[in-house]
């Protein structure tokens, strides 16, 4: 008898190039006139980003981190004033990074694993897709 072999995305992309994505994706949204002024007020970005890059890891089956990571997606997002507009815009900035970054196949899944995740934020915040 054989058995499926898992091989969760993590494994597939690995942690360098998911840290490489987030940096990359963050130079382009702060540069963004839409999504840029969104994070203003982050006194320091670099903590931030290896933030994201953590609750990526974890989504895509990583081990979590030897520190405590807490996401609160919700309640960090909620007071922004979001609209499906800025939804819109992340997927489609996120969307070319990861297509400049990773294989197409991997690109494609992480890409996938966003948009569940932008919706189901959405519905959270009351926004109407």
């Amino acid at each position: 008898m054989s058995y499926r072999q898992l091989s969760p995305l993590s494994d597939q992309i690995g942690r360098q190039k998911v840290d490489q994505v987030i940096n990359v994706f963050y130079e382009q949204i702060l540069d963004d006139t839409l999504l840029g002024p969104l994070f203003d007020d982050i006194a320091e970005l670099e903590p931030h980003k290896k933030r994201i890059a953590d609750f990526w890891w974890i989504a895509m089956g990583g081990k979590p981190p030897h520190h405590t990571v807490h996401f609160d997606m919700i309640g960090v997002h909620a007071p922004l004033g979001l609209q499906r507009r800025h939804f819109d815009r992340w997927l489609e900035v996120f969307k070319r990074t990861l297509e400049d970054n990773l294989p197409p196949r991997l690109a494609a899944n992480w890409l996938q694993m966003a948009e569940g995740i932008a919706s189901r934020l959405q519905q959270s915040l009351g926004i109407a897709e």
